[in-house]
């Protein structure tokens, strides 16, 4: 846990920056053209979404410090380990996770999970990158659960490794939620990924389950 907690939040300051960036553009009027549909409040009173964004902040923060706590010994360690196998060990936290994911997401939206659970997030029918805050807090330490069963499944993996599927995992979670498309080569993939899971939020439903990557939407013949 000590050799992680530096990049833990490194992780956390980085992504601060990247959800401040987002929130920016998103409401810039100089960016305004990127957004891919103008933007539409929530039907949800201010002070409530503060609220539910706040909590789940520190929620997400809290839960994350809790699972490295109690499981660091199952899930990393800090032998030395090849570059290449923590390239490797940290791509599998993250393709096991976004199939796990996939899964849970999809059961989530059973009407009655979804009515008390996930529809919460399903809100936010314009999504922005605040929005992905916007989400019940059992749905909050799911999405933390699945990522560490991923880590266990594949682990004990190297610090850097997890370290690496966590910023993943999380910046990721900001960028799909962005409402941009921005037209630079390089933010393709995002730009696909974000407008996936746009639609979903908007009106395809029943489409673009998985999270990191389209994989499990192909696989499963989801994708839109």
């Amino acid at each position: 846990m000590i050799a992680y907690l530096p990049l833990l939040l490194a992780t956390f300051a980085v992504d601060g920056l990247i959800l401040g960036f987002f929130i920016w553009a998103f409401h810039s009027d100089a960016l305004g053209k990127y957004r891919i549909m103008d933007k539409r409040p929530m039907k949800v009173a201010k002070k409530t979404q503060a609220l539910v964004m706040g909590f789940n902040l520190v929620f997400s923060v809290s839960t994350t410090f809790a699972f490295l706590y109690f499981l660091a010994d199952r899930l990393m360690t800090t032998a030395q380990t090849p570059v290449w196998m923590i390239c490797l060990q940290a791509l599998g936290v993250l393709v096991v996770y976004d199939f796990i994911y996939y899964g849970g997401h999809r059961l989530m939206h059973n009407k009655k999970l979804m009515r008390y659970v996930h529809g919460v997030h399903h809100r936010a029918r314009y999504p922005s990158a605040l929005e992905s805050l916007y989400l019940s807090p059992i749905e909050t330490f799911v999405g933390l659960a699945l990522l560490v069963v991923a880590a266990l499944l594949v682990g004990p993996v190297h610090v850097y490794a997890l370290a690496t599927a966590f910023f993943v995992y999380s910046t990721m979670n900001i960028m799909v939620h962005s409402g941009l498309l921005f037209p630079s080569p390089l933010m393709k993939p995002f730009n696909v990924l974000a407008k996936k899971h746009f639609h979903h939020h908007w009106d395809h439903f029943d489409k673009n389950y998985s999270s990191l990557t389209p994989l499990p939407d192909l696989v499963f013949r989801s994708a839109f």
